[in-house]
């Protein structure tokens, strides 16, 4: 866990029950993120490009922007710097990474565009007009 200006308790832990539990619920996410990339990569290699990378990547790119979010969070007002003496190179590295992790929704397909593929190449699902 980053280093954190809200606070820890008596045996080191966030402070805060509900954030420490949003951590623990994204550490799990991401590394069962990990895994199962890890498991689609070693199958593509095998047999090609699947439709699967379309739910990686919006899986991954939801789980990036937590992750931003988690870590402005626990930095508190010191993680929303953007210039000045103030700011360690890592604070200000974090919110611009934050800002910069809301485009990462539009390049690579937007999200819609990948629910679309999603729904016709995976679930079979077809447009009706």
């Amino acid at each position: 866990v980053a280093k954190t200006s809200l606070g820890v308790d008596a045996n080191g832990r966030i402070a805060d029950p509900e954030l420490r539990l949003r951590v623990i619920r994204f550490e799990m996410e991401w590394r069962t993120f990990m895994l199962t990339a890890a498991r689609v990569t070693q199958e593509a290699k095998a047999g090609g490009v699947s439709e699967v990378s379309s739910i990686l990547k919006t899986v991954g790119t939801r789980l990036v922007q937590e992750r931003a979010e988690l870590m402005i969070e626990l930095g508190g007002m010191q993680a929303l710097g953007w210039e000045g003496d103030g700011f360690s190179a890592a604070e200000l590295a974090g919110v611009r990474s934050w800002l910069g992790g809301k485009a990462s929704t539009i390049y690579g397909g937007s999200t819609e565009i990948q629910y679309n593929v999603v729904a016709k190449r995976i679930l079979g699902m077809l447009d009706h007009q």
